[in-house]
């Protein structure tokens, strides 16, 4: 295998894993982003709750205003019965008594359920407060792990650019706009074996004289089908163990 070949084949393994570095530094960011979208939502939640609150305790004031005014009627219409003279007017006063009785007791009844329903909301209220200051604290535990991760990865991340500044430093323009063009375009795959005459990139078979060009090992050789670079396994797995 030559010179290039060689140095190309250890630029792909620390490109590739450049890639999942930077991949791992993005996804390090997201649980946080992800943990933060999380407190937001509830915050929503909560914030309606509350609204919902204020709007149970003004509708339970305007009842409780309405049951007052009620009584204060059932009280007035007491005092006219005990001043009537007929009893006539005593039954007429009395029944309306006893409807405005019964229209007290169902407005009573409507204020319990309200209530009851008002200290439901004000439960979920409390315990919304909770989960949001208990996601707070994992946040703030999770932020601390995170910067931890991403130190980590950028001290990694650094050490790989620098062995890459190295093997491309080895390589001629040519040689080395070519592979970065086949990264940009094949996933970061621009360097791949031949086995059983067949490309490892695309699957397509290879030509005779693609095989020969590889054996003779003097200048690059591209895959017909994919224009990947091209080179015969020897089973030399220097390269994979030198990127450990």
């Amino acid at each position: 295998m030559n010179e290039r070949i060689e140095a190309l084949r250890r630029l792909q393994l620390i490109d590739t894993k450049l890639k999942r570095l930077e991949g791992d530094k993005l996804y390090r960011g997201y649980d946080v982003q992800k943990k933060m979208n999380l407190i937001q939502q509830k915050k929503a939640e909560l914030s309606k709750l509350s609204e919902e609150i204020k709007t149970f305790q003004k509708n339970v004031n305007m009842k409780e205003l309405d049951l007052k005014s009620m009584e204060a009627e059932i009280n007035k219409l007491r005092l006219q019965m005990n001043q009537v003279k007929t009893n006539k007017e005593y039954s007429a006063i009395k029944t309306e008594i006893g409807g405005k009785e019964a229209d007290k007791s169902v407005l009573e009844d409507e204020i319990l359920g309200m209530m009851t329903k008002y200290e439901g909301i004000q439960e979920r209220y409390k315990l919304f407060e909770k989960e949001i200051e208990h996601e707070g604290s994992q946040l703030k535990e999770l932020q601390k792990h995170v910067e931890t991760d991403l130190k980590i990865l950028e001290t990694e991340i650094s050490e790989m650019r620098k062995k890459r500044d190295k093997y491309a430093s080895t390589m001629d323009n040519d040689t080395l706009q070519h592979y970065n063009r086949l990264v940009s375009h094949k996933d970061a795959v621009a360097v791949v074996n031949v086995v059983n005459q067949v490309c490892q990139g695309c699957f397509m078979s290879v030509t005779a004289q693609t095989l020969n060009q590889l054996m003779s090992g003097k200048d690059l050789t591209f895959c017909h089908s994919c224009g990947r670079i091209l080179y015969l396994d020897s089973g030399n797995e220097e390269v994979e163990e030198d990127m450990k």
